[in-house]
C-alpha cells in the first residue's frame, strides 16, 4: 500500500512525501516540493493540496509529481481541500479567512463560488456525502455545522445550520453509512457529538469526551474517521497524545470509548484508516514521526506495529 503524506515546512520538511506499507512503513520519498501542503484530497490520477506563497494563499493541482494548476489569492491558503470525484468538484474551507470556495477541475482550476461567513469565522472543514447528497462544513469560530445542497451548476444553497456548545470548536466530522447520524469532533471541548440528520435538520442525541474517564485537562481534538460498517469511529487528541476508538451503539445513536492509546509521538494532527481496515497510521507532528496500528476488524481495537518512523512535520495522511 502506498501512502502520501502532506506537511508543515516551518522546520525539515520540503514539501509532500510518499512511503509504502507492507507490514511496516518505509521508503519516504519526497515527490513534489511546494510551501505549506498541509492538507490533501485526490480526485482520479490528481491530487489537490493547500499551498502558501508569500502573501498568498490557494489550492494547487498536482499530476504525477508535476503541479498542473494553481489558484491562489491574497491572504492566508485553506487549511481544508476535498473533492467531489463524480463532478469534477474541489472545495476548501478557509480558517483564517473564514470563508469556503468551490471549483470545478478540467486540467484547470475554475473557482465558481465563494461562501464568506460573518465575523469571527473559522471554517475548518468541508466534505460532500453521497448518501445525503450534502455539502457539510465545519466551522469552528461560530460553532456551526452547515448543511448545504449542491446544484446542478455545482453550486452550494443553504440548507440547514446547527449551533453547538460555546466554546466546543467544531473541527472535522464523519456521517454514518446507514444510520441518520453525523458524528462531530470539537476541538476545544474535545468531545464526540452524535447529531440526528433530518429533513427539519440537526438535534443533539449525545456526547462523550476523547480522553478517558477522569481526564479532562488536555483539550485538544484534531482527527475523526468511521469505519465502512458505520461500527467503530477513531478520534485523535493533540493535547493527550493519543488515538481513542468508540463503539456505536443502538443504531448510531450513542458512542462508547473501548480503548484509548498513545499515538506514540507528540501532537497526533491526522490519521488515516487504509482501505481494507487493516491498519491506522498517525501522524504526530511536534516528533517528525509516524505510528503505525494494527486493527482487529472484529473488535475495533488498536495494536502498535511500529513507532518513530521519521515523516518531517506530518500534518494529512492519505491512503491512495
Amino acid at each position: 500500500m502506498k501512502l502520501t503524506v502532506g506537511t508543515y515546512t516551518k522546520r525539515e520538511s520540503r514539501g509532500i512525501y510518499t512511503l509504502e506499507l507492507h507490514d511496516k512503513l518505509w521508503h519516504l520519498n519526497l515527490i513534489h516540493q511546494i510551501s505549506n501542503p498541509t492538507y490533501l484530497s485526490r480526485m482520479k490520477d490528481t491530487l489537490f493540496t493547500v499551498v502558501s506563497e508569500g502573501d498568498k494563499g490557494g489550492i494547487a493541482a498536482i499530476q504525477a509529481s508535476e503541479p498542473v494548476d494553481q489558484f491562489l489569492e491574497d491572504g492566508a491558503a485553506p487549511c481544508y481541500v476535498s473533492v467531489i470525484k463524480d463532478r469534477n468538484v474541489v472545495m476548501s474551507a478557509n480558517y483564517h479567512k473564514g470563508c469556503v470556495d468551490v471549483f470545478t477541475f478540467d486540467g484547470k482550476l475554475n473557482h465558481i463560488q465563494k461562501i464568506e461567513y460573518v465575523a469571527g469565522s473559522k471554517a475548518h472543514y468541508i466534505e460532500y456525502n453521497a448518501r445525503y447528497n450534502l455539502v457539510f462544513v465545519c466551522d469552528l469560530g461560530l460553532e456551526a455545522i452547515y448543511a448545504y445542497t449542491i446544484g446542478k451548476d455545482n453550486k452550494l444553497s443553504f440548507l440547514h445550520h446547527y449551533r453547538c456548545e460555546k466554546g466546543s470548536g467544531p473541527r472535522h466530522l464523519v456521517v454514518h453509512p446507514e444510520e441518520p447520524y453525523v458524528y462531530v469532533l470539537t476541538e476545544l471541548s474535545s468531545e464526540l457529538l452524535v447529531l440526528k440528520l433530518d429533513k427539519n435538520g440537526f438535534e443533539l442525541m449525545s456526547k462523550k469526551s476523547l480522553l478517558p474517564e477522569g481526564q479532562d485537562q488536555k483539550k485538544w481534538g484534531a482527527a475523526i474517521r468511521i469505519t465502512h460498517d458505520g461500527n467503530f469511529i477513531y478520534t485523535s487528541n493533540r493535547g493527550h497524545d493519543s488515538i481513542s476508538v468508540f463503539e456505536t451503539l443502538e443504531y448510531g445513536r450513542f458512542v462508547r470509548m473501548i480503548q484509548n492509546v498513545s499515538s506514540e509521538g507528540i501532537q497526533p494532527r491526522d490519521f488515516a484508516l487504509s482501505a481494507d481496515e487493516d491498519f491506522l497510521v498517525v501522524g504526530n507532528l511536534d516528533s517528525d514521526s509516524l505510528t503505525l496500528f494494527s486493527r482487529n476488524k472484529q473488535s475495533g481495537l488498536l495494536t502498535l506495529m511500529q513507532r518513530d518512523f521519521k515523516v518531517p512535520e506530518p500534518c494529512c495522511i492519505l491512503f491512495d
